[in-house]
């Protein structure tokens, strides 16, 4: 029964923090951007490159194929 009652807390705290993290990038202006290789969900293994706000972490686009090939060289 402890378990179950913790789960449901933590569960709980993460919902909490996923909205405050939305709020929050929800409200940011992107002022600075990067390209970056990010998982492609929370659960997955798989990864993608993106262009990210640096500041809320926010993906904010798809970079064209320059882009993209800028970033695989470094």
């Amino acid at each position: 029964m402890i378990n179950i009652k913790k789960v449901t807390s933590l569960l709980d705290q993460k919902r909490k923090i996923s909205k405050e993290i939305k709020d929050l990038q929800k409200e940011c202006k992107h002022p600075k951007k990067l390209v970056k290789s990010i998982r492609e969900n929370e659960d997955s293994s798989t990864f993608v490159i993106r262009w990210i706000c640096s500041d809320c972490e926010s993906i904010i686009g798809i970079p064209n194929d320059k882009e993209l090939n800028n970033f695989l060289k470094q």
